[in-house]
């Protein structure tokens, strides 16, 4: 039998509720969101159950175990991207991480600047930069990926210049599944000067991440695509781009001093979170993170690359199918879209679905991507842990018979 490490892949897949209550389900949908396994549901019960309390405010046992935690996770998160804890703030998500990015960084945009955003971007990523150049008077201008679908390199290259403030991207695709040479980007980009913010929602399932290699001044990623829960994500920014940045999210919890007149910020990373966060969601995290660390990143890595690989396979196996994606397992990740002639990518994702194989199609958030390749969207299969060879068989079986059922 097929093994991660120690773990069995049925051990593994039993690991997720969802998979014990829904047996016959090939959840092929990682990319959107991935399944949470038991232990991350137990910790955020435990956190509700027994010491349920707001952070850094009260003095009695159950507020000061609910900061202990809290804080103790805010350091298993910055030991997993090899950062200071200083560095590492709570959010809801990717995208309000980009979102709180764009607006701390617009009064550092003038009239006929640029900001450099890939092809590959999520509309979280690109929406909030396109923005703040429209709105400060600069230029947004895009990267554009190659024929094998990797970023240009020689390309990027090229545009960068004094006028480049500020360089967004994604470290693997969501559509294309394509892993981007971020250490290199960054590099370049540090050169003239350029800000680089990394959004790594769709690596840090997948790959190890180190914010140390990279070099980026920022990096973003969700919990939801970690195995965590929803409405929790990670703002990491380089330490002095930390301090020398003002809060735009104001309310309680983020500052040392208010009087009638002036106001005094915390130090990062507690001045960029405001309000009461999700205590619950930030506990799942450190034990989504336990549970990646626990199965190994040799394991992980070399189980999803056998996988991804079947089902390039298989995709290919078929007449005609294309893949929207590199061809080969060189940087890229299990996330393959492809195009079914005659199919609809909708209508396939419906007729799979009816057989318990879920997909995703459409444009994914990615629509100046999809768009400019195939104007109907993409169908779109990602893979997590929990998938396994017989998920990858019951897709290809499922696309054999949906063709059949609409030819």
């Amino acid at each position: 039998m097929e093994t991660l490490g120690s773990r069995t892949l049925d051990s593994i897949k039993s690991d997720f509720p969802i998979f014990r209550n829904r047996p016959y389900l090939a959840y092929l949908d990682a990319a959107a969101t991935s399944q949470i396994p038991s232990m991350v549901l137990e910790s955020m019960v435990d956190f509700e159950v027994n010491f349920r309390a707001n952070v850094h405010r009260g003095l009695y046992p159950e507020a000061e175990l609910a900061t202990q935690a809290y804080e103790s996770a805010r350091t298993q998160v910055a030991k997993f991207i090899e950062a200071e804890p200083s560095t590492v703030s709570f959010t809801s998500g990717s995208t309000s991480s980009l979102q709180m990015l764009a607006e701390l960084l617009a009064n550092r945009l003038s009239p006929g600047d640029n900001i450099l955003v890939s092809s590959m971007e999520h509309h979280s990523a690109l929406l909030p930069f396109r923005r703040i150049a429209a709105e400060r008077g600069a230029m947004l201008t895009t990267i554009p990926h190659d024929a094998d679908y990797r970023l240009d390199l020689p390309t990027f290259k090229l545009m960068l210049n004094s006028r480049v403030k500020i360089v967004v991207i994604t470290a693997a695709s969501n559509v294309l599944g394509t892993v981007n040479p971020i250490t290199e980007i960054v590099a370049e980009a540090h050169k003239h000067g350029a800000i680089v913010i990394v959004d790594a929602a769709q690596y840090v399932a997948h790959l190890p991440l180190s914010v140390k290699e990279w070099g980026a001044d920022a990096v973003v990623f969700s919990a939801h695509k970690m195995y965590g829960p929803f409405g929790v994500g990670v703002l990491y920014l380089q330490s002095s781009l930390g301090q020398s940045l003002t809060p735009t999210a104001l309310g309680g919890g983020m500052m040392t001093e208010v009087t009638s007149s002036i106001t005094t910020f915390a130090e990062a990373p507690w001045k960029f979170e405001s309000g009461t966060p999700n205590i619950a969601g930030v506990i799942g995290l450190a034990a989504a993170i336990h549970y990646l660390t626990a199965l190994g990143w040799p394991n992980i890595v070399q189980r999803e690359e056998e996988l991804a690989r079947l089902a390039l396979v298989g995709l290919l196996s078929l007449n005609d199918i294309k893949i929207i994606g590199p061809l080969t397992m060189h940087d890229r990740l299990g996330v393959i879209s492809f195009t079914v002639p005659g199919l609809h990518p909708h209508d396939l994702a419906t007729l799979l679905g009816e057989q318990n194989v879920a997909i995703r199609a459409g444009h994914h958030c990615a629509m100046p991507l999809t768009s400019s390749i195939v104007a109907s969207g993409v169908a779109r299969a990602s893979l997590g842990l929990y998938t396994t060879e017989e998920d990858i068989a019951r897709l290809i079986q499922g696309i054999k018979a949906a063709r059949a059922k609409l030819s």
